[in-house]
């Protein structure tokens, strides 16, 4: 009885390493953002953050298109909170539908992935002070 025990979880363990992870496929066949893109996450920037001006260590991933035709980027940047202080580098994973961005969500977990490709992100630095 333990063989068939051992021999039944030595079969689940490889089957469950055949499973496919749908993001890694995406992301490497992901490819850097357009200038469009970066261009409303700007605007989305300036009317969202607090104080736009204080950007600071701004990247923004490859973008990645999910076999159902969602794409999605990361942005990843530290800035001032209303006390002025630095808050730490924070993500935000932004889900794009038909070429348009529709919100987003602070520290995704899909942001945290080794394997996603970052650039630079200057024009994000680059804002105004209100």
């Amino acid at each position: 009885m333990p063989k068939k025990l051992i021999l039944a979880a030595g079969l689940l363990t490889l089957a469950a390493c055949t499973t496919t992870d749908t993001y890694s496929d995406a992301i490497a066949k992901s490819v850097p953002p357009s200038a469009a893109v970066k261009a409303v996450i700007v605007a989305g920037a300036e009317s969202l953050i607090y104080d736009p001006s204080s950007i600071r260590k701004a990247e923004i991933s490859n973008v990645a298109t999910l076999p159902d035709g969602l794409q999605g980027v990361c942005v990843r940047a530290d800035s001032k909170n209303v006390s002025g202080n630095y808050i730490g580098v924070h993500s935000v994973g932004i889900p794009i539908r038909d070429g348009k961005l529709a919100g987003g969500a602070l520290d995704h977990a899909i942001c945290n992935r080794k394997d996603l490709t970052w650039q630079p992100f200057p024009e994000l630095e680059k804002l105004p002070a209100k």
